[in-house]
């Protein structure tokens, strides 16, 4: 059979992007690289009992060092790491991004005090601000759009899912090798704590990334301005865009302020929603930070099999739960409940006020980790839906605006405040170190209570606005996702989501984005890309 009789429709939408091995082995350096961002973000969640003892720091300190300290700069240069890759060769962003981290991981390796190690780790939250969105944008030029979803979801549960996991084995390996081999004399630097040498350890093996990422092929930005690239295709493919984006040219997004305002127009959804999410991820980012300090001061396990425990019960259930809860939902809308990924979002969530207590509560070590298996999968299925819920109820032309103040808010305050809140209630509530444990329940009661009550309100707004955006036109047939708009969206009076008509089909019911950190600005805008997980769950 001749070459040209085995062209298809299919081949003709290949065209253009790269070949499937260079594709995918793209995929997997940056799935990798992914991995070795959140080894790097956690690795100090195993070492607070040491770190504690040098420093002479209290809990509450900790936690600005594992959560703050990282999160005030990691969420709020995510957008501005953005702008620089839409302007510049994005794997040279990559690569920058990486190169400080990594320096800066083995810096916290060499810090004495708590403002070298506070100061230490806004670097690294710096330098980690430059993959994620990056990353998902090099992805989008890697496949054409009827594949995008699977490369989208093997990054995300590669990353996120299998990256928070062996982060936690690796981590602790490297903590077992470190410990047994003692206190570490360098030259010039002089004697180092266990701690500090697995930072420098760390730190170091996250630059040896450096190099397959040098030897990555930048692809060819696709619906992008041919004066900029130089493509004839993506000038064509932009044209075509700017035909299907509501008479914009080029089909750009609308303007801050006007997201804002509509944003303020749709509070009734927008409001509970965002506000629910940032108090449950002062839950599950405490949890995640605090963790394993549980099992080391309760239960005496050591910091290395602390992380490779954890690691193996966390890898799991994420995965499964990521993948069950997007298909359910998938299930239940095509049977025509669209409001099915809040729905499920909101049980899971109610269900860690029970689950949490219990996990804490049983004093049998097997029914315990029975139950934090579940706890992972029931935050899994609620995680994974949260991008695919906002890419809902957004109109198509400013769902990635939208999707960067959504993960601004609850990230800045789950990983900032998250680990803080935990802290607060062990050291002035119970005044306890011992008590960690019931810190972390008293947590999941109170904010994954309240978000569960905020969540079940949004629900009605929800099914509104979706109706609106999306109206009763779904599935993979018809036109492109991206045809759907929304007419006079900045005329909208009020919250008269009934005056919003729908020009065309949106996104079908498998629309997961990705979320949980200014990452996802540039994800948000593919339909069909499977959402990263947090980076530490309990």
């Amino acid at each position: 059979m001749s070459t040209s009789k085995m062209q298809g429709p299919s081949d003709e939408r290949d065209a253009g992007y790269p070949p499937p091995l260079k594709a995918w082995t793209a995929v997997a350096i940056l799935s990798l690289t992914y991995m070795f961002s959140f080894m790097d973000r956690q690795i100090l969640v195993l070492l607070i009992e040491p770190i504690k003892a040098d420093l002479e720091i209290t809990d509450t300190e900790v936690s600005l060092l594992t959560g703050f300290s990282f999160a005030v700069v990691y969420t709020l240069m995510g957008v501005p790491m953005g702008r620089v890759a839409d302007l510049w060769v994005r794997k040279y962003v990559i690569i920058f991004g990486v190169a400080v981290w990594g320096l800066l991981t083995a810096a916290c390796g060499l810090a004495r005090s708590f403002p070298q190690l506070f100061l230490a780790r806004m670097g690294v939250g710096f330098g980690e601000a430059a993959l994620t969105p990056v990353a998902y944008a090099i992805v989008a030029d890697l496949f054409p759009p009827h594949r995008l979803a699977r490369a989208m979801s093997v990054f995300a549960l590669g990353g996120m899912a299998v990256g928070a996991g062996m982060s936690l084995i690796f981590g602790g390996l490297v903590i077992g090798f470190v410990t047994e081999v003692g206190t570490l004399t360098l030259p010039i630097i002089g004697d180092i704590r266990t701690w500090q040498a697995v930072l420098i350890i760390v730190g170091g093996l996250t630059l040896v990334m450096l190099v397959p990422l040098s030897l990555m092929p930048e692809p060819p930005r696709h619906n992008a301005d041919p004066k900029k690239t130089g493509s004839k295709a993506a000038g064509q493919s932009a044209k075509k865009m700017s035909g299907k984006a509501g008479g914009q040219p080029g089909g750009e997004d609308m303007s801050f302020r006007s997201v804002l305002k509509f944003i303020g127009r749709h509070k009734s959804f927008y409001g509970p929603f965002i506000i629910g999410m940032s108090v449950i991820n002062l839950y599950s980012y405490g949890a995640g930070a605090w963790a394993p300090s549980y099992f080391i001061r309760v239960h005496g396990w050591d910091a290395a099999s602390t992380g490779v425990t954890l690691g193996f019960l966390y890898i799991g259930p994420a995965v499964l739960g990521g993948l069950c809860s997007g298909w359910l939902s998938d299930y239940i809308f095509q049977k025509g409940y669209k409001p099915a990924p809040l729905l499920l979002k909101t049980v899971a969530v109610a269900s860690l006020v029970v689950l949490v207590p219990l996990f804490i509560m049983v004093p049998l070590m097997p029914l315990k980790l029975v139950l934090l298996v579940t706890v992972n999968f029931a935050i899994a299925v609620s995680t994974v839906l949260s991008p695919t819920i906002i890419q809902f109820a957004t109109p198509n032309r400013m769902r990635a605006q939208v999707s960067a103040i959504y993960l601004l808010v609850v990230n800045l305050i789950g990983l900032g405040f998250g680990p803080t809140a935990v802290a607060l209630i062990t050291d002035y509530v119970f005044g306890d170190t011992m008590a960690v444990g019931w810190s972390i329940m008293a947590t999941a009661i109170v904010a994954c209570g309240l978000g569960a009550l905020l969540l079940y309100r949004a629900l009605v707004p929800f099914s509104v606005q979706l109706e609106a955006v999306i109206g009763d036109k779904q599935g993979p047939a018809g036109p492109n996702p991206q045809d759907s708009e929304v007419e006079v969206l900045s005329d909208v009076p009020g919250n008269a989501l009934s005056h919003i008509q729908p020009v065309g089909p949106a996104n079908g019911p498998s629309g997961h984005a990705s979320g949980d950190g200014p990452d996802s600005s540039v994800q948000a805008r593919l339909p069909g890309a499977s959402p990263h997980l947090p980076s530490s769950k309990l």
